[in-house]
């Protein structure tokens, strides 16, 4: 019974979106954002702490929609119809998805180094012939590149929720068969997958580091 309330008050959350239609362009984003970002975060409280668990999911999920409905909401500001912000955002994604394919690839072929060198490292050092302090060393190096890639990661994952919010809107108002609405979404797709990519290596040099660990 708990669990059912928990859900009812989530569905009433979305029923502030069909709600949006008389507000303005902009107050609509916000509104949506802050009703999305109420039932996801609510679904992820509830599963991992019941009832009280959604919601405070859903309270802490409200404040993230609604950030993220605001930079829709300000990014459109800047263009005089939804083709041309459409046509921003997707060039904009191109280029989050060129440099994150350019770093990944670049990480793959340090990470296959790395894992040569640490087990080098390693072996010397379990038989006596280099210090702890090159452990140390080079441990505190991969810190450093696993700091590099975790603000990466926060960069794509909040650029990756508001072209999702950006798609989530702009797919209401457009052909189902929109050109900028197919467009995007591809880029999105690619940017979701370096993302999953980027995440991978940052797990594959977090292993690495604790190989080294004394």
């Amino acid at each position: 019974m708990k669990i059912t309330r928990t859900i009812i008050l989530l569905v009433l959350v979305c029923a502030l979106v069909p709600g949006c239609a008389g507000m303005s362009d902009q107050n609509r984003t916000k509104t949506e954002g802050t009703a999305i970002g109420a039932v996801a975060g609510g679904l992820l409280g509830l599963v991992v702490g019941g009832e009280k668990g959604a919601a405070i999911g859903a309270l802490a999920g409200a404040g993230v929609g609604f950030l993220v409905g605001n930079e829709v909401a300000k990014r459109k500001q800047a263009y005089a119809s939804s083709e041309d912000f459409l046509d921003a955002e997707i060039a904009s994604t191109q280029e989050f998805n060129a440099t994150t394919l350019a770093y990944n690839k670049k990480m793959a072929k340090d990470i296959a180094a790395l894992e040569k060198e640490s087990k080098s490292l390693r072996s010397k050092y379990d038989k006596g012939k280099v210090e702890k302090s090159s452990l140390v060393a080079k441990s505190e190096a991969l810190q450093k590149r696993i700091d590099e890639n975790a603000k990466l990661e926060k960069t794509l994952a909040e650029e990756l929720e508001v072209q999702t919010a950006i798609l989530a809107q702009e797919r209401k108002g457009r052909p189902a068969d929109d050109q900028y609405i197919a467009r995007l979404e591809k880029e999105v797709k690619t940017l979701q997958k370096n993302l999953e990519t980027l995440r991978e290596g940052s797990t594959q040099l977090a292993s690495i580091d604790q190989r080294l660990s004394v």
